[in-house]
């Protein structure tokens, strides 16, 4: 059917576009889209008005007041998913590109097929291209794709596969929330499945029904095209807003420009990793030249998809160069018609010679002692070594020593110039060094470096090793079959010197007295050592000393002396309270400890007698200084004031093996802190002669939070000897009228803030009035 002007009611329905419908043209498909043919061409008819008439589509409502009625109207108002329309103009073709918003939606359109509708904009001709549009099948989409076609097989996959959760396989309860997100998520993941296959191929998404191509459009006509439903859902479940583009007109596109930035890095010898700051298309194609060359090459197979970023750029790819050189490289993107637009700007990337030599090998380490009137004044060390395969580009060999401590855990030269390639034996002076590791290291002219294997190079000191350092101890009692055992651990600091044979560990009980050496306190290879005391001796410190002996016998200094507090398993004594006293700004509180010298530190708690089962700790006192305070605990205390319970309070002392004495006995008491508290209140009145009352107003500063108070108004009239309560206010009034002052009576006022808790602030000024007399005519 042809109609010659104007549009159709299903435009005037589904997209709310005023005028009287029109019989439209189905065009030719192209090959693969099972468009139908031209059904019939019919003149134009006009309505009274004018307007031309509609001539329905086979197969369409021919009701049109099902359009027009209330129940349509209703559904146009509650769309919930578009249809979503892309359109290219080639000048001799028009593609369409389309999708739903959602997996049900898409699920829908592939079920009742699409409509495609051109209307030229100049003749207002309205042309069916496309009637019942849908995916192929699956015995379709296995004629056409081999087996290994993976683009393919994803959307075949997307529209038939069966692996789609079901409620009853998710981790959550089936019908409960969890599961429902559970599958949503899945179906929502296959859809994006057919978007993506669909951006890839444009074959593809012609047999996914997602792609249209409109070949009978004159290039340089405007058209507007439309995409709807064959059949609206009549359960109302799919509501469905039809996709259009307007004022589309049919000129050739210019390729999009890809200016991005590329940088790289250089992976291993031969791969260059290329990353750009992009993510806005789905796949990509890579190309490299040798700089100084015209040709591209184009380095991926496939299109490049991009499935997870890296940091500092979002899209990567990692090329293998056959060779060093520098190369350029440029990146295209496919955008969603399956184009690629315009190269990005060309990026260069230089690859260098990063394969090493082959490292030498050591055979050998001579030491020598030139002096020998003094062995340690001076020590060489002749290095013997060969190289078993000699590269075009080797430059030379150096020595490296490594020691954890003198080198600070790196390897150092031993030479300040390569050696020449035909050395097979250096000489190093190794007086100030120790006992290490040497390797040589074999350089190229791209500066690539490979090490032989370590050698250890020992040099035996002649002089005695230094104090060791960092000498510190740690306590404990540990639980016995009869008593507890005291243990006190030893660290120190290693000593920078690889020769060490042993240390040896001495003590004291007295820092005057002569250090002994304790029982199996030689320590072999370990900087730690366990020694095992009495915890029931009255002794408070126990004194240790550690020294160095090398594998020449030489003897080193001692450590500086460590005093250790040793553990004890005897419980400190109980502190108790001496005085106390309570005012309306805290509880004062003085507690006397025991003079133990074991004593470490005293808590202190507090809690509400009733209310609080746990204790608050509220100040720690070291045992050093309560002692130094003749074993006095001074303690003020300002809690929040509480009319309705008491106050407890308790210490408990610890000594420095973690042993308590147990809590003291606990003093209760009552603090409700100041009865009275300040805040400024300014008080106005005024007496209204004509309506005979006095009106009073009042205002604060940092007036109570909350609303558990109000103001009292206070009064003293003319009889009353002193002022009496009036009237109590809310926290948000302020003002009064008293109509209880007399004709020539005087009064005065003030007001104070009252709390629930009992507390009262103080008053504000005083205010006088007196009322006028009546004067008789």
């Amino acid at each position: 059917m042809k109609i010659n002007k104007d549009t159709l009611p299903l435009l005037m329905a589904s997209l709310a576009v005023c005028g009287a419908a029109v019989t439209m043209t189905a065009a030719p498909g192209d090959g693969e889209n099972g468009t139908q043919e031209n059904p019939d061409t019919t003149a134009i008819q006009l309505n009274s008005d004018g307007t031309p008439y509609h001539r329905w589509l086979p197969g369409e409502i021919r009701d049109t007041t099902q359009f027009f009625s209330e129940q349509e109207a209703k559904r146009q108002r509650e769309f919930r998913d578009n249809i979503n329309v892309l359109v290219r103009c080639y000048g001799d073709s028009v593609v369409l590109r389309w999708g739903a918003d959602d997996h049900v939606a898409w699920r829908y359109l592939n079920s009742v097929g699409v409509n495609i509708l051109r209307m030229d904009e100049e003749t207002l001709v309205t042309d069916t291209l496309a009637m019942g549009l849908k995916p192929a099948t699956l015995d379709e989409f296995r004629s056409l794709y081999a087996e290994d076609d993976s683009v393919a097989g994803m959307a075949m996959g997307a529209l038939y596969g069966e692996g789609i959760i079901k409620q009853e396989e998710t981790k959550d309860e089936s019908g409960s929330m969890g599961s429902l997100y559970e599958v949503s998520q899945e179906q929502q993941l296959q859809y994006g499945i057919a978007v993506l296959t669909s951006e890839w191929r444009q074959d593809v998404a012609n047999r996914l029904a997602m792609r249209f191509t409109d070949r009978t459009a004159k290039k340089g006509r405007k058209y507007t095209y439309i995409v709807r439903p064959s059949k609206y859902d009549e359960t109302g479940h799919v509501v469905l807003r039809v996709g259009m583009k307007e004022n589309v007109e049919n000129t050739p596109y210019k390729p999009e420009a890809y200016d991005v930035h590329l940088s790289d890095s250089i992976n291993y010898p031969s791969q260059v990793f290329l990353t750009w700051d992009d993510r806005g298309y789905s796949s990509y194609e890579i190309e490299r030249r040798r700089k100084g060359t015209a040709d591209w090459q184009r380095v991926n197979e496939h299109p490049y998809v991009i499935m997870n970023g890296v940091p500092g750029g979002d899209c990567f790819y990692g090329d293998d160069v056959a060779e060093p050189g520098t190369y350029e490289y440029r990146v295209m993107a496919h955008d969603p018609f399956g184009d690629l637009t315009d190269p990005s700007p060309v990026h260069e990337v230089t690859v260098r010679d990063m394969v090493p030599p082959t490292p030498p090998r050591i055979t050998w380490i001579e030491i020598e002692r030139p002096d020998e009137g003094d062995p340690s004044k001076k020590v060489l060390a002749h290095i013997h070594f060969v190289k078993d395969t000699m590269e075009a580009d080797y430059a030379g060999s150096v020595p490296m020593y490594y020691h954890e401590h003198m080198t600070e855990g790196k390897w150092r030269p031993l030479v300040e110039n390569p050696l020449a390639i035909t050395d097979t034996v250096v000489t190093v002076d190794v007086s100030n060094l120790v006992t290490g590791q040497v390797v040589m290291a074999a350089y190229d002219t791209g500066q690539n470096v490979s090490y032989s294997m370590p050698q250890l190079l020992r040099v035996a000191d002649m002089k005695a090793p230094d104090a060791p350092t960092g000498l510190r101890a740690e306590t404990e009692i540990l639980p016995g079959d009869s008593v507890p055992t005291g243990i006190i651990r030893l660290t120190w600091h290693p000593i920078d010197n690889d020769d060490v044979d042993y240390y040896e560990v001495v003590f004291a009980n007295d820092s005057t007295h002569e250090f002994m050496t304790q029982k199996f306190g030689i320590v072999n290879g370990d900087t730690t050592f366990t020694d095992t005391v009495a915890i029931d001796v009255n002794q408070k410190y126990i004194y240790y000393k550690v020294r160095a002996v090398d594998y020449s016998t030489n003897i080193g200094e001692f450590s500086e002396m460590l005093q250790v507090i040793r553990p004890s398993a005897i419980p400190p004594t109980v502190a108790h309270l001496d005085s106390s006293y309570v005012d309306g700004k805290g509880i004062y509180m003085r507690w006397i400890a025991g003079s133990d010298e074991q004593a470490a530190y005293h808590n202190i708690y507090r809690r509400l007698i009733d209310s609080e089962k746990e204790w608050t700790l509220l100040r720690r006192c070291d045992g050093d200084s309560v002692r130094a305070a003749d074993c006095r605990i001074d303690i003020t205390d300002t809690p929040n004031p509480n009319f309705s319970e008491e106050y407890v309070y308790a210490v408990e002392t610890f000594n420095y093996s973690g042993i308590s004495s147990g809590l003291s006995l606990q003093f209760c008491t009552r603090f409700q802190g100041e009865a009275v508290f300040s805040t400024p209140l300014r008080l106005y009145a005024a007496y209204d002669q004509e309506k005979g009352e006095t009106r009073l107003a009042w205002e604060g500063d940092n007036l109570p939070q909350g609303k558990d108070w109000y103001f009292c108004i206070y009064r003293q009239g003319q009889d009353d000897d002193h002022p009496k309560f009036l009237l109590s206010a809310q926290p948000d009034e302020r003002e009064f009228a008293d109509y209880l002052l007399k004709d020539g009576e005087t009064a005065h006022y003030y007001i104070q803030i009252q709390m629930e808790d009992g507390r009262e602030s103080e008053p504000s000024n005083i205010v006088s009035i007196k009322a006028p007399a009546k004067t008789t005519e």
